[in-house]
């Protein structure tokens, strides 16, 4: 919401109205009223685009979603309010009704009758519609997207465009038109009144409008215009430009915060992250997602090169521009803009984000800058293998960085100066930031600046001279951390180009790279691991300490990582415990909440069981009453017999102290019938003693008499059948046939058996109906018995149901109690969950979380990968010493790929083992080799190096194997120890002799095999039998040149490398005073007095075997053959050496027509010891010279005719000495004997002849 203010101003007649004084001439009072404009500023609260940017990441990637915010229509749109026009001078447009407009001059005009003066500056609204009549530059914006057209010709618009002026503007009314001032007051002002039209005022240009395109911005891909379609905003009210749905990038945007993480904040942070971790590569790819400098495309620059949206649109601003608009409001919205971002930054002092949010400008500069820190940093990487293809690379990287800084920026000269102030003198003028603005005295030739007009007035003529200028008091500091990227480029490229290593040092690179194992590569592409890394890690320069203190360093910090890795476990594991517990507590609530339905259920069965108790109860209550029914009682006495179970006592029962008693029935006597006094006969026929009642006896006895009784009918009821065998008798008495008959027999004695047996079965009978009698009787006395029993076990049923019943109760009641607990419990579990899940705080939540234990396993992540690559990269090292100080490159025991697998927590102790192997190896294989010293005399090595050292202060000179063959034959693997330097000389008192010695190249024999069984000699750069060394150079500088070996103390068991220790012997080196007598350069001794340079070396090497030690010997006897061994030059220094001839000579007395004869003596001592027998020829003579004269010349004669004759030339190199070689002079035969030469001029002060001899 934006509120813009005036004044309302009443005028009256004869008075002139200002802005600053109001008058009312009617009534004599002056009235101030305030008045404010209101109006409003839209902004989606949402971002439109979600659902697109993860398709476009899943479809096509990281780089397919960076790209979302720069992918614009192909077909020529233009993006709705970014083409900004002109209109032709003397066009015609309408303006619309409530436009405001500021007067810029005085006008008189009449309202009711009344002249009224209106002064420039006054603001007014225009009542109607009205025409005027544009001028030069009339710029305005088109609201609507459009297609440019190509070229730069004149556009001519479509109908009703809707347009709005970019600047307040000049235009001239075309006819009278009526305004309308804030205190109501109408007036009309005639046609011609110049006034300006007020930023922001909305037009629709006329048909056939003609313009001029001057700037426009292409539509972007993700981009709708709907605002204006669907609201239909009431243009007074509300401000353009309405919201649309586009990826918005401005400080004031509701999502923008979230494109800017999106589209640079999170590409940037990973670039220098991978950048700060040596992966240059992958930074500069995740770099090119913000600027890409090796775009290539078609495109505006440097537009093109960005890519990211708000960049392509940001126009970079000078700081001091910024500075002067907050003084001089040339730039409304810029100096809003400013003055907001620097409230901001007094809100937030120390958030440099909130600044870059209003000045975006500042993201560009860090972009690029970073881009650069990227570049040169792989640079230097490269650079610092001192290899000539990373080299080759690194200047790449260099050039491409120069190309982005382009030419340094050349400082603005002093046009003026500027009166030094006061606080006091600047207070009043003082603006936002301190800017305030001061004349200059300007220092500018006059006919440099514009010569006001002879018909301008003073004023206009003081004008032009106060145009020469004005500046900000306090001037803006340089930045000089952006200018020290010229420094570093301007001095990486400087080294390359002039053969500098990364210290500038002069040194020679190698041709080639050392060879590289494929079957590292191959294991280490197999590991998943970057080749290219492994191979940069390969050209690593040799460490500048031991392998005993680097093993000894690495072991401590694996076991750093080692303790890292516990951590990182420990981290880990806490971290699963901690979501263990969430998890477990979440499971309790849920099981919680499941177990209090069972918890319900066990409290609804204790009910349940109490009901069917109280029914057990009633049923043995019943049986009670029955049998007591039974046994004679009434109703009455048994309900009094049956008491009652009291309540429950809870109280008691949670106090613990529970003591209730339940009632208990009385039960029946039962009396026992049990017979004592049994027969013998029942007791004998129980066989076992059973207990009988009194009835069972007597049943028993009676049962017994019956089955007696039964048993005599029945032996009688056989006598009976017996007895019917026996015949029947016929007695018969018929006297004359007349009487009777009578028969007896065995039927008569049947028939009186069988009644006896009928009279015994009687008896039998009766006892039985007895005995059942006794049974009958019997049975209604336990019947009795069974009555009484079980009316007494109804009774003890009924008081065990007692016992029962209370135990329901009280099980119910813990069954209430479980459940109320329970749901205490529930409670007390989510409040277990909520304080495990809540972000620990000083008051609540868990501070020990989940949260700080996965930021725990981050951060101990993070150091454990970063103290494990630098152990790793220590461990490198120290295997870079071991396989240097063992000599042996083929030695490797690290390996590649311990991170593998698990989150890589083995990795410090398998790195710790292979640390251990690699300190055991070297124990092992380090073992003693021969150690000898060698005392290398210049003089005899190469002479005419000594005599460049006198003359130039600087020479080279290489160290031949054959050297130390003369002393060693049969060794190889030569290795330095020390070097010392003796240089004899005469100095003056408190003379140093300060020489720089430094070793160029160096090469080891390292194997004793001979090629092809009998080659000893290098054949070429490529032979494998040596190795060679061009690393980075080692210098010395000795202070006495004394046996001197640079050191303050020559100590063998330094942490560090001696200089060149490990190197080898064939080598080439340079000696360098610290003067230059051939250029006049001051010296602290006469150079002339160096006799000779010593280097003292001392060196280590192995026993090759007699094959090597033959082919030794036969080399330096071909050498000594070929007059290429040490030795077969010898230098002469006629002055020193040979006094009395070069006495001699330079006394002659000078004859016309004659030369001036030196004759010399050379004698077998005059060479080295093991030349004798060897001089045999004499292959070449030099002749070096120092002489003030223009020219020497050499004959073989004294008289100038037929004498052949040598010319001397000055040889700058050897410090404009002349030198000469014997060309046309015939050599002595043999290099021993009488040499006489004849010179033009005995003009010499000095003179050397280097002779060169052979077998």
């Amino acid at each position: 919401m934006n509120y813009q203010s005036s004044i309302e101003h009443f005028h009256g007649n004869g008075k002139h109205i200002t802005r600053d004084q109001v008058s009312h001439i009617l009534d004599r009072k002056q009235k101030t009223v305030r008045k404010r404009e209101l109006s409003y500023r839209f902004y989606l609260h949402q971002h439109p685009y979600v659902q697109q940017l993860m398709q476009r990441l899943l479809s096509m990637g990281t780089a397919g979603l960076q790209a979302a915010d720069t992918e614009y229509e192909t077909d020529g749109t233009s993006l709705p309010g970014s083409i900004r026009i002109e209109v032709d001078s003397g066009a015609s447009l309408m303006i619309p009704a409530n436009s405001r407009i500021t007067l810029l001059e005085d006008v008189r005009v009449t309202s009711g009758g009344t002249a009224i003066d209106l002064a420039a500056g006054m603001e007014a609204r225009v009542t109607n519609a009205t025409r005027v009549t544009a001028s030069d530059g009339l710029k305005m914006t088109l609201v609507e997207g459009i297609k440019i057209p190509s070229g730069d010709t004149p556009f001519i618009l479509s109908a009703n465009s809707k347009v709005i002026v970019s600047d307040d503007t000049k235009v001239t009314l075309g006819a009278a038109a009526r305004l309308t001032f804030y205190d109501g007051l109408q007036v009309t002002i005639p046609a011609g009144t110049p006034f300006n039209l007020t930023r922001g005022t909305q037009l629709t240009l006329p048909a056939n409008t003609q313009t001029k395109i001057l700037d426009s911005r292409p539509r972007p891909v993700l981009f709708t215009d709907f605002f204006d379609a669907v609201y239909r905003p009431d243009t007074t009210l509300v401000q353009w430009p309405y919201p649309v749905k586009d990826l918005d990038f401005s400080s004031s945007g509701a999502y923008a915060v979230y494109n800017w993480e999106l589209f640079f904040h999170v590409p940037i942070t990973i670039a220098i992250h991978l950048s700060k971790n040596h992966r240059f590569t992958e930074a500069q790819r995740w770099f090119h997602y913000l600027f890409d400098p090796t775009d290539d495309s078609d495109g505006p620059t440097p537009e093109r090169f960005w890519k990211v949206k708000p960049f392509h649109m940001t126009d970079v601003r000078k700081i001091e521009e910024i500075l002067v608009n907050l003084v001089t409001n040339a730039d409304p919205d810029l100096r809003n803009e400013t003055i907001s971002s620097i409230e901001a930054w007094k809100d937030t002092p120390f958030r440099p984000h909130v600044i870059a949010r209003y000045r975006q400008s500042s993201y560009m500069f860090k972009t690029v800058m970073a881009y650069l820190d990227n570049l040169i940093a792989w640079g230097d990487s490269l650079f610092r293998q001192d290899t000539g293809e990373a080299i080759d690379e690194a200047l790449q990287l260099y050039v491409l960085a120069a190309n982005i800084l382009g030419p340094r920026p050349l400082p603005v000269p002093k046009k003026g100066n500027i009166r030094p102030q006061t606080y006091n003198n600047l207070r009043q003028d003082l603006r936002k930031f301190g800017t305030v603005m001061r004349d200059m005295e300007a220092a500018i030739p006059f006919d440099l600046g514009p010569f006001p007009a002879s018909d301008q007035g003073d004023n206009a003529r003081l004008a032009t001279l106060r145009s020469l200028g004005k500046a900000l008091y306090f001037c803006v500091p340089r930045n000089d951390k952006l200018l020290s990227y010229w420094d570093t480029v301007a001095d990486r490229l400087f080294k390359i180009r002039n053969s500098l290593n990364f210290q500038g040092v002069f040194r020679q690179l190698a041709l080639f790279e050392p060879p590289i194992d494929p079957a590292m590569l191959a294991r280490a592409a197999a590991a998943g691991l970057d080749v290219g890394a492994i191979v940069n890690g390969l050209n690593q320069p040799l460490p500048l300490v031991r392998f005993q203190l680097l093993v000894q360093k690495a072991t401590e910090i694996v076991q750093e990582v080692k303790s890292l890795g516990s951590n990182l476990l420990s981290a880990m594991e806490k971290e699963d415990g901690e979501a263990m517990a969430i998890l477990r507590a979440r499971h309790e609530r849920v099981i919680m909440e499941m177990v209090e339905h069972v918890k319900y259920g066990q409290l609804q069965e204790t009910i349940k069981s109490k009901e069917g108790l109280l029914q057990s109860l009633a049923l043995a209550v019943q049986r009670y009453t029955y049998h007591e029914r039974q046994l004679g009682k009434s109703p009455d006495e048994i309900g009094n017999a049956i008491p009652e179970l009291d309540e429950l006592d809870r109280d008691s029962l949670e106090r613990m102290n529970f003591a209730m008693q339940e009632p208990e029935l009385a039960l029946r006597e039962i009396e026992v019938d049990i017979a004592k006094d049994v027969s013998a006969t029942v007791a004998q026929a129980l066989n076992g003693g059973k207990l009988l009642s009194s009835y069972e006896v007597l049943e028993t006895l009676l049962m017994e008499g019956a089955q007696a009784s039964s048993d005599i009918a029945s032996t009688l009821n056989v006598a009976s059948s017996v007895a019917s065998i026996v015949p029947q008798f016929e007695v018969s008495a018929k006297p004359l046939g007349m009487g009777g008959a009578t028969t007896f027999g065995g039927q008569n004695i049947a028939s009186a058996i069988s009644a006896s047996a009928n009279a015994a079965r009687g008896v039998a009978d009766r006892l039985n109906f007895e005995a059942r009698r006794a049974n009958r009787i019997d049975s209604f006395a336990r019947r009795e018995r069974e009555l009484a029993f079980q009316s007494n076990l109804a009774a003890v049923d009924i008081s065990q149901i007692f016992k029962q019943l209370r135990a329901a109760e009280i099980r119910e009641a813990i069954a209430e109690l479980e459940l109320r607990n329970h749901r205490q419990q529930m409670q007390h579990a989510e409040e277990i969950e909520h304080f495990l899940n809540e972000e620990g705080t000083e008051k609540t939540g868990k501070k020990t979380n989940k949260a700080l234990y996965a930021w725990m396993k981050r951060e101990v992540k993070g150091l454990y990968s970063q103290c494990f690559q630098f152990a790793f990269d220590i461990a490198k090292k120290a295997e870079r010493a071991l396989q240097h100080e063992l000599g042996n490159p083929e030695l490797s025991y690290l390996q590649f790929g311990y991170l593998a697998g698990k989150e890589g927590l083995l990795a410090g102790e398998k790195l710790y083992l292979d640390v251990k192997r690699m300190e055991m190896a070297y124990h092992e294989q380090n073992q003693r080799e021969y150690e000898l010293t060698k005392h290398i005399s210049l003089l005899q090595v190469d002479p005419l190096a000594l005599i460049q050292l006198r003359t130039t202060g600087r020479c080279t000179v290489r160290l031949p194997e054959a050297l130390f063959d003369m002393d060693g034959p049969g060794h190889y693997f030569r290795r330095i120890k020390t070097v010392a330097v003796s240089i004899p000389c005469v100095t003056g008192p408190y003379a140093s002799v300060n020489c720089t010695l430094t070793l160029l190249k160096s090469s080891i024999r390292k194997t004793q095999i001979l090629r092809d069984g009998a080659v000893y000699a290098r054949e070429n750069a490529e032979d494998d039998r040596f190795s060679d060394n061009f690393g980075s150079l080692q210098s010395i500088v000795t202070s006495s040149a004394q046996n001197d070996s640079g050191l303050f103390e020559t100590n063998l068991r330094d942490e560090r490398y001696l200089p060149f220790e490990n190197s080898g012997v064939i080598s080439e080196w340079q000696l360098q005073l610290p003067a230059d007598p051939s250029k006049n350069d001051p010296v602290q001794f006469d150079y002339d007095t160096i006799s000779d340079v010593i280097l003292h070396i001392r060196y280590t090497a192995r026993e090759g075997g007699g094959l090597l030690r033959n082919g030794a010997i036969a080399h330096v006897k071909e050498l000594i053959k070929e007059a290429q061994v040490v030795g077969s030059v010898r230098l002469f220094s006629i002055r020193q050496e040979f006094p009395t001839e070069w006495a001699k000579f330079q006394n002659q007395t000078p004859v016309s027509g004659q030369r001036f004869e030196l004759a010399l003596d050379l004698r077998e001592e005059h060479y080295p010891f093991w030349s004798k027998g060897h001089l045999n020829s004499m292959t070449r003579v030099d002749i070096l010279a120092r002489s003030t004269e223009t020219s020497v010349n050499v004959a073989d004669k004294a008289d100038g005719n037929d004498a052949m004759e040598d010319t001397l030339v000055r040889d700058t190199e050897l410090g404009n000495l002349f030198v000469g070689k014997l060309i046309n002079i015939d050599l002595s035969a043999q290099p021993v004997g009488e040499l006489k030469l004849y010179f033009n001029t005995r003009g010499m002060s000095d003179l050397w002849i280097a002779l060169t001899w052979s077998e």
